[in-house]
Order: structure tokens, then C-alpha cells, then sequence
């Protein structure tokens, strides 16, 4: 693939080259696509902050960065798979530094009407649903994942199949190979009446400086279910940027769980559109951000057709000199009558040097509906902290009592006690101690 206009010069690392240099497909409609979205990649590059949807988020310092796209052999034990595991019962599919790990994965007993691939043996499965739930036209980096992605899972779920066991995709950054660059993809169908549980968890073995680069794409046909769960755990000096968009036929149901923890740098976009009338989105995040860490969440609910509902809940825990971004949309269409949706995002702020910027937001065309949106922004109630020092608890405690009690109300909405009860370890282990403000 020879890319017609030249490199912008403001991006450190050749991607448009690297793209070039590329050569990993047979399929003549998945090099049609990636030639497409090098062709956008170079007319547009990396968006700015000029761009209403980075309007709080520089690209600046990943311009600048040189990634490397070439790595070396790693040495990660199953040992350390199973410790980085969030859980130990699943259908585990390993992904390390980019790479599918077939050895390190944990893929027996397939149930009956479950497909498990990765990218680069099961894109063929799913040729009419690659790239159908994201526009590589717009401002991000989904054009520069489409043009360089090398692997991911492949999932189907048969009609009329019920997945007892939850699916993990354990993506692991080694620190193998330095400033590592892994672009995956992951397609997820699940057929009518069907249901299933996964987990996106990425995370970091090393302080190395790492990129990922992730687009998942979802298809629910009518009634059917998936639960949908992400936690990042990479390095403090990562940039994780993420995009998570879905289609919803009627009756289903989607519920994703978005957990921010690690890397320098986090963008999250996540994006459903409600296609058929009483399907239904839950749509959750938590936050959790220090020292000088940026995440970003934008998040969209398109209710397209009558009879829709959406339920929409974020929450942040900021620290030190922290930056959050919190841009939630819902947007009911002319004809999406009787849609009912509420959007809330709360933040706690723990010291005087954090930042959150937060704009819920709904644009409403249809007349009869019941909606609702948000936000709120505070520190630690002072009563409650003075209730729990007059019960015998000393201050530090108290405070981590109180930060713990408002981050892990977004896990209540959780209806599987196991992933309930790991993700509530993982929390209670990365929260901060609320300190006072200074």
C-alpha cells in the first residue's frame, strides 16, 4: 500500500510506512480497507484540540513519541498469565505484545455454539461486520488502527446459545521490546437469542513506554446479551486509546463496564446505536486517576427507533495533579418516541491539583420521552468524614472508606458476583488514600 500524500510532519513515528511496509493479508477486501483508511490517515492525521471532540485532550505528546512496531521474543510464563488473569475460571484467549499466544491461552472444552479465533486466522468469519460499527472518517485514531491492525478475537456466538463460562482477552505488554506500538481488533456477534459474558483486560508487565491501539466492534442481533466488562491496568507511562461501538437489534441487551486505572495517557470512546425497538444499553465507568494521568471518556447513546432505553452511569476518582474528561451524548432521533434514558457522572476530587472537565449532554428530537442527565463535582463530605473519626476511625482510614464506598457504587450494577467480587480487589487495591486537600 503506497500512501498518496506524504507523512504529516507533526507524527514522530512513520505509521503511514509502517502501513506500507505491511504485508499480512490475502483477502483483497481487507487491503481495500486498510488502503482506504491509509488514505485517511494521511489526509487527516492526528486530530486537534481545534476538533470539538479533543477540545480537552492534546495528541501532542503521542505525536511526538517514536514508537517501535517490530517485537522481540518475550519470555512471559504462564505463571505470570495466571497471576495478571482477573479471572480463573474463563475461557481465556492471550495476546502478548500484539501477538496471539495460542500456548498461553486457555481454550479447552469449547462450549457448543461458541467461535473463538484470533484476528489473523478468523477475519473471513466476520467480513460484513469488520469496520461496519465505526467510521474511520472521523477525528481519532480508528483510521490508524484499521490501516496496522495485526490481531484480536474473533467471536460468535450461535443462535439460541446460552455462554455458561465467561471469555477473558488478556492483552499483556511484556517491556520485551521498548516503546512497543500493538493495534488490535476485536469482532464480537452475537446471534439472536443468545448470550454471553467478556472481558477486555489490558495491562503492563514493566514501566516501559507502550501504545495500544484497540477498536471492538459489537453486533447483537435481536434478544440477544452480552456482558461487557474492560479493565486497563498498563504502565504509567502507556497510551491506551480505545474504540468500543455496537449495534443493537431489537429486544437486546448490552452491558458494558468500563474500568480506567493505568497508563499516562487514556482515550475511551465507546458508541451504541439502538436499532431496534426495546433493545437496551447500560452503559458504566470508573475511573481512577493520580500523579500526572490523563483519561478520557467520550461516550454515545443513539436511540434510533421507539420503545428504547439507555442507563448511563461514570464515576471518577481524581488525585494529585490528575486530568479526567468525562463527554457523555444521547441522542434521541426524530422517531424514537417513548425512549427512556438517564445519564449521571460523578467525580470526587482528592487534592487542589486535579482537573475534571465533564459535559453530559443529550439532544432530544422525538417529544414523548422520559430523560435525564447530570453531573456532579466534590470532595470528601465532611460529615461523613467527621461520623466515621467519632466511631474510633482514625482520619486516613476514614477517607479511604469513604473514596472506596464511591467508586465501587458503579459495581453494584454488576449482575455476576465473581466478576463483581474481582473487580472490587482490583479497585480496593489501586485507590487512592484520600488524603486531605492541601
Amino acid at each position: 500500500m503506497k500512501p498518496s500524500v506524504r507523512q504529516l510532519p507533526e507524527v514522530a513515528t512513520p505509521f503511514a510506512s509502517v502501513a506500507e511496509a505491511l504485508n499480512v493479508d490475502q483477502m483483497p477486501w481487507l487491503t481495500e480497507l486498510r488502503q482506504q483508511a491509509l488514505k485517511q490517515f494521511n489526509s487527516q492525521g492526528l486530530p486537534s484540540k481545534k476538533v470539538e471532540d479533543w477540545k480537552y485532550t492534546s495528541l501532542w505528546g503521542f505525536g511526538q513519541q517514536t514508537f517501535n512496531h517490530d517485537a522481540l521474543v518475550h519470555a512471559v510464563t504462564a505463571e505470570q498469565v495466571e497471576q495478571a488473569a482477573l479471572l480463573e475460571n474463563s475461557y481465556r484467549v492471550v495476546i502478548v505484545d500484539g501477538q496471539f499466544s495460542s500456548a498461553l491461552s486457555q481454550l479447552d472444552n469449547i462450549e457448543d455454539g461458541l467461535t473463538l479465533s484470533s484476528l489473523s486466522t478468523g477475519a473471513a468469519q466476520v467480513q460484513q461486520h469488520l469496520g461496519q460499527q465505526v467510521d474511520i472518517a472521523k477525528a481519532g485514531l480508528t483510521a490508524l488502527n484499521t490501516m496496522l491492525m495485526k490481531d484480536g478475537i474473533v467471536i460468535t456466538v450461535a443462535a439460541d446459545t446460552v455462554i455458561n463460562k465467561p471469555i477473558e482477552l488478556l492483552v499483556i505488554n511484556s517491556g520485551a521490546t521498548d516503546d512497543l506500538a500493538v493495534h488490535l481488533r476485536n469482532v464480537l456477534v452475537i446471534k439472536q437469542n443468545s448470550k454471553a459474558t467478556f472481558i477486555e483486560h489490558y495491562i503492563g508487565l514493566s514501566d516501559q513506554v507502550a501504545m495500544t491501539n484497540v477498536v471492538t466492534e459489537v453486533v447483537l442481533d435481536e434478544a440477544a446479551e452480552l456482558e461487557h466488562y474492560k479493565l486497563q491496568q498498563e504502565s504509567d507511562n502507556a497510551f491506551h486509546i480505545a474504540t468500543l461501538a455496537a449495534k443493537q437489534a431489537a429486544k437486546s441487551n448490552w452491558h458494558t463496564n468500563n474500568i480506567s486505572l493505568g497508563a499516562q495517557f487514556a482515550r475511551n470512546d465507546i458508541h451504541s446505536r439502538l436499532e431496534g425497538e426495546q433493545s437496551h444499553t447500560t452503559m458504566d465507568g470508573l475511573y481512577l486517576v493520580n500523579k500526572q494521568q490523563h483519561v478520557d471518556n467520550h461516550t454515545r447513546i443513539d436511540h434510533l427507533v421507539p420503545n428504547t432505553t439507555s442507563n448511563e452511569l461514570y464515576k471518577g476518582v481524581l488525585d494529585d495533579e490528575s486530568h479526567a474528561v468525562f463527554n457523555g451524548k444521547v441522542m434521541v432521533h426524530k422517531d424514537a418516541q417513548k425512549t427512556d434514558s438517564n445519564q449521571k457522572n460523578q467525580n470526587l476530587l482528592l487534592s487542589r491539583g486535579c482537573e475534571i472537565d465533564t459535559k453530559p449532554e443529550m439532544e432530544i428530537y422525538a417529544d414523548d420521552v422520559i430523560c435525564g442527565h447530570g453531573s456532579t463535582v466534590g470532595q470528601i463530605d465532611q460529615d461523613q468524614l467527621f461520623y466515621l473519626r467519632a466511631r474510633g476511625l482514625d482520619e486516613v482510614t476514614a477517607r479511604s472508606l469513604l473514596t472506596y464506598a464511591f467508586a465501587v457504587d458503579v459495581l453494584e450494577r454488576i449482575p455476576s458476583p465473581e466478576i463483581k467480587a474481582a473487580l472490587a480487589d482490583v479497585i480496593e487495591q489501586r485507590l487512592p488514600r484520600g488524603g486531605a486537600a492541601a
